[in-house]
């Protein structure tokens, strides 16, 4: 694919993730400062993570089938028509939820397609550098958008409502423009015949069983990255983090998840590791307990920072996996997968979390994703030794791989 097609597709992710958030810092800290019900804002953040899984899942198997592009576009239609609705309707309205809650379908319409055309030809057994690059620009990307997005939410906030919604909105349509001229360029997703060695084909086995290993990693670290984003303003209101400081921790958060890509980017020891995956989920797991006992703003960035890595690592490496353990023209529908894995995650997360929250306290919820990660480092164990240690077929590649 030509290089300036992805400098407009990188140019969406940013434009999409900086409008998206922007709603989402709103909605969750207006819902946070009238003193919305802990599981009230679990349940909020949940339809939003919800609706993205369903619609991922759907936006991969569309693209698979159809044109990814009609999918792509609507994706970001649907984005700057749901910012519309929650920046002109009530909050008070139960119906103001469904209009939040579709912000997520937008998102999990769009990242599908984007994500396949991104790795469209590309051989990530014979070129690992290429697809690197391409995954660290298109993280860096996004991130970059939702770091804007959070600290230019938590500076007009303040200023008034109004304000906030009218430049997402903005941002939204522009978003658009990006994504029609994107489309109109790139070349449908086709399917790509490459021929292989057989330590090659024992790869691709391998990176498919890691492939798996990551959508278990990701239910398990999104379970406590979801509450950052949809129960964490409770908790900072309550410790007294003003608006705008509450903005530049989730900046900060975003910092650390961005250098994590781009360690892994230029190292390769992670590769086909679950010794350092699981290591990341261990002080994931460590920051959630600081967060739980965080009485300030500096401790909330050390809780922060420790789990910031992991949300980075599992993002990175489940779509270098995913890459690398799909076929070319399957790609779209593997991003899907991954996408819809992480925000059922988050949905779970925050729904459990909101409620623990409201009948224990708010501190709870972190205390819980933590355990949850423990659980589930101890089912990526049992996969592992079934997946690739109990696998002759698998053996050979993963011993290359380690030595």
């Amino acid at each position: 694919m030509n290089s300036r097609f992805r400098l407009l597709l990188y140019g969406v992710c940013l434009l999409t993730d900086f409008s998206a958030f922007i709603v989402i810092f709103a909605v969750s800290r207006g819902l946070a400062e009238r003193h919305a019900e802990t599981w009230y804002l679990g349940v909020a953040g949940a339809g939003v993570s919800l609706s993205a899984a369903i619609a991922s899942i759907l936006g991969g198997w569309l693209s698979h089938r159809f044109d990814g592009r009609i999918v792509f576009v609507s994706g970001a239609i649907v984005i700057s028509t749901c910012i519309a609705a929650c920046g002109l309707g009530d909050p008070a309205n139960p119906w103001y939820l469904l209009l939040y809650w579709s912000l997520g379908s937008g998102l999990g319409l769009l990242y599908p397609p984007l994500m396949g055309w991104l790795n469209q030809g590309v051989d990530a057994h014979a070129n690992h550098s290429g697809v690197s690059r391409t995954l660290i620009l298109y993280c860096v990307s996004w991130n970059l958008g939702m770091m804007c997005g959070q600290l230019t939410a938590g500076s007009l906030f303040s200023v008034g409502r109004n304000w906030t919604y009218l430049t997402a909105f903005v941002v939204s349509l522009c978003n658009i423009v990006l994504a029609i001229t994107a489309a109109r360029r790139v070349v449908p997703l086709i399917a790509t015949t490459v021929d292989r060695t057989p330590e090659e084909h024992q790869a691709v086995e391998l990176a498919t069983a890691f492939k798996r290993l990551s959508w278990i990693a990701n239910l398990g670290g999104m379970f406590g990255g979801s509450m950052v984003l949809h129960l964490l303003p409770e908790l900072a209101v309550t410790i007294g983090v003003a608006p705008e400081e509450h903005g530049k921790l989730l900046a900060v958060w975003r910092a650390v998840i961005v250098g994590t890509y781009f360690v892994m980017y230029r190292a390769t020891f992670w590769h086909y590791s679950l010794s350092i995956s699981l290591t990341s989920q261990v002080l994931a797991a460590i920051g959630l307990v600081v967060i739980s006992q965080a009485n300030s703003s500096l401790t909330l960035l050390v809780g922060l920072a420790l789990l910031g890595q992991l949300v980075g690592y599992n993002y990175f490496s489940g779509l270098f996996y995913s890459t690398a353990g799909s076929s070319h023209e399957r790609r779209a529908l593997s991003a899907g997968i991954h996408e819809a894995t992480l925000a059922m995650g988050m949905a779970v997360g925050t729904i459990v979390g909101g409620v623990l929250g409201s009948v224990v306290n708010q501190r709870v919820p972190y205390q819980m994703a933590a355990a949850v990660l423990f659980v589930m480092i101890i089912a990526q164990t049992v996969a592992w030794w079934s997946w690739v240690r109990g696998n002759p077929r698998r053996q050979p590649a993963a011993s290359a791989v380690v030595q």
